[in-house]
């Protein structure tokens, strides 16, 4: 099983799902794979997501990943530029 920090919406989730994605790519795994272990690399929010998913609902873990993205887009790091600090007053 791949070694990362655990998703807990500290850091962003689509770094957090590359980085999963890139270890078990690299360890030759299957989506069955993918899907399983997906769950120990996350904590707090996160993880009492994915145990509030529906057994069988979840069709592969492109759908699962896709889910994750659309459930945690509000922690997403926001890029700021030298145009918010116009808008500072």
């Amino acid at each position: 099983m791949p070694t990362l920090e655990l998703y807990d919406r500290t850091i962003g989730h689509k770094e957090h799902l590359g980085v999963y994605k890139t270890q078990m790519y690299i360890q030759d795994m299957d989506d069955v794979v993918y899907y399983g272990y997906f769950a120990a690399t996350l904590k707090g929010v996160a993880q009492s997501w994915f145990n509030g998913l529906t057994l069988g609902n979840v069709s592969c873990f492109q759908d699962l990943a896709d889910r994750f993205v659309s459930q945690f887009i509000a922690s997403r790091n926001e890029i700021r530029t030298s145009i918010h600090l116009s808008k500072i007053k």
